[in-house]
């Protein structure tokens, strides 16, 4: 199979240019060929305000690159991985009238939501879920707190919305979650189209038996991760359980300020993927305190592929993503007491052995690499099919 990739590249490396390396090695390693186009944001908007924002809309250099690659390259299908903000969906519609099958990923609620995150001013926001125009984007400034860059974003997913490119020029468009599927296909995308694919995370191997007794929070300390409801509820769980908290971010001086008053919290500021990785091998439990929906995060994947069990709220993807009982536990989002008191009865009730056997068995099940390639194999497969059809 002859897959080409597309893709805008952001500021700062992310998980999504991440799972397009991963994607390409491993499908690479399989005996497919691979190619990209990649588009660099930072590239269009240092030629100003004006052409990065009609580029969002429609990017006439990326559908010239993009025509030139499928010409030369003759590819089966076209991984749009992500087309935001300045590459551009025109890039889909320029592969769909070459006749090739189409396949794009959301990586966030972008397709949804002009900030890709379906929040504002901390709390979850779904005023432009199944809007085909998004003009709550532009009333609330949503992108990058910014009228025009807010105008340029919103007005791309609204004029592709309206003129079907995502309804009718993708063959499988794939989500993170099934919660994320479910408000893909509010958007007017049929069903059928819409499928779930995770993204993988690398094997550490066998989950250690032995901890250190350790709770793990790993993220940006910014309010929407829950960074002040996991505080309060620290000072209110029992006896000397240590959290440990690696990442930085705005809140950080709160962070800080309570480490410095209790000793049980332990402040590592921001580690590398290594570091985290062996964090949470050692943790009984990774918490996610997560006031918004999050997406598929990749701390997240790695608990589970880890062996470590997840103690996370109640909201948005995480409620099919962590089986209380099972894998994890869930409390009641944006609630000190009740995350203290999940706390507190993991830590003197679970049968933690068995939730480390249950949180390595969801990794291999869901997100192991050769799992997941498999099934990005059968999404290519039929979504060629439905192209020839």
């Amino acid at each position: 199979m002859r897959i080409l990739q597309l893709h805008n590249r952001q500021r700062a490396r992310g998980g999504a240019d991440i799972q397009l390396e991963r994607e390409a090695d491993g499908l690479a390693a399989r005996g497919h060929d691979v190619d990209a186009v990649i588009v660099e944001t930072t590239a269009v908007e240092q030629a100003g305000p004006v052409r990065a924002g009609v580029a969002a809309f429609w990017n006439r250099d990326a559908v010239r690159d993009v025509r030139r690659a499928i010409d030369a390259f003759a590819p089966d299908v076209v991984h749009v991985h992500t087309p935001f903000p300045v590459m551009s969906p025109a890039v889909i519609r320029a592969a769909a009238a070459r006749g090739v099958a189409v396949v794009a990923t959301s990586q966030s609620w972008r397709y949804n939501c002009a900030s890709g995150v379906l929040a504002r001013d901390g709390q979850v926001c779904e005023e432009c879920v199944g809007r085909h125009l998004k003009y709550p984007a532009v009333v609330h400034r949503c992108y990058q707190d910014r009228l025009l860059p807010s105008i340029a974003v919103a007005g791309s997913l609204s004029l592709h919305h309206s003129i079907g490119t995502f309804a009718h020029k993708v063959h499988r468009l794939t989500a993170l979650t099934p919660f994320m599927r479910e408000r893909i296909i509010a958007e007017g995308i049929a069903p059928h189209r819409v499928v779930v694919k995770p993204n993988s995370s690398p094997d550490p191997g066998p989950p250690l038996d032995t901890r250190a007794g350790t709770y793990l929070f790993a993220g940006r300390l910014v309010d929407v991760k829950g960074v002040h409801t996991l505080l309060d509820a620290w000072r209110r769980v029992p006896g000397d359980l240590r959290l440990v908290v690696a990442g930085d971010g705005p809140l950080r001086p709160l962070v800080d300020e309570a480490a410095a008053t209790d000793p049980r919290i332990d402040v590592r500021g921001w580690l590398d993927g290594a570091a985290v990785g062996e964090l949470l091998r050692t943790s009984e439990a990774l918490v996610l305190p997560s006031e918004w929906y999050e997406g598929l995060p990749v701390v997240l994947t790695e608990a589970f592929a880890a062996g470590t069990p997840i103690i996370a709220s109640d909201v948005g993807n995480f409620t099919g993503l962590v089986t209380p009982g099972v894998d994890g536990v869930h409390f009641r989002v944006g609630d000190p007491a009740a995350l203290a008191d999940a706390v507190g009865r993991f830590d003197a009730e679970a049968d933690r052995p068995a939730m480390r056997a249950a949180a390595r068995a969801t990794f291999e099940r869901s997100y192991e690499a050769e799992t997941v390639l498999d099934l990005l194999e059968s999404i290519y497969a039929d979504a060629i099919a439905e192209a020839a059809s």
